[in-house]
């Protein structure tokens, strides 16, 4: 059996996804896990309060973020400050005091990374 060791995976963890006062981070795992695209877009499903996250892709008409270019100490934080106060409004999780890091899942059939706002989901 032939193994694929990746030998940084320790250094950079589980894919992990910060909701702060300053809006959206994410470290090297969500960053790689999502293919480290130029620009993304961010959903929100407010019935399951979730967020997902993907590579723009061809469409072009959705507001997109600059991604890889935002890369700095192998993070990247998208700011998006009136969402997540909303979103800490209707998930009852105060992020705004303190941060929260939530453990998100990848979706690779629709390539979105989702991160579900619950207790359930934090790290």
């Amino acid at each position: 059996m032939a193994y694929n060791f990746d030998f940084s995976y320790l250094k950079n963890g589980n894919p992990i996804v910060t909701l702060s006062s300053f809006g959206i981070a994410f470290n090297k795992g969500a960053i790689d896990s999502l293919g480290t695209p130029e620009r993304v877009i961010i959903g929100f499903d407010p019935e399951a309060c979730a967020i997902g996250v993907r590579a723009q892709g061809e469409d072009k008409t959705l507001p997109a973020y600059d991604f890889a270019r935002r890369i700095k100490n192998d993070w990247i934080r998208v700011g998006a400050k009136d969402f997540v106060k909303h979103l800490a409004k209707v998930s009852g999780i105060d992020f705004l005091t303190k941060a929260k890091q939530f453990v998100p899942e990848y979706d690779s059939e629709t390539k979105t990374l989702i991160v579900v706002v619950d207790e359930q989901h934090l790290k």
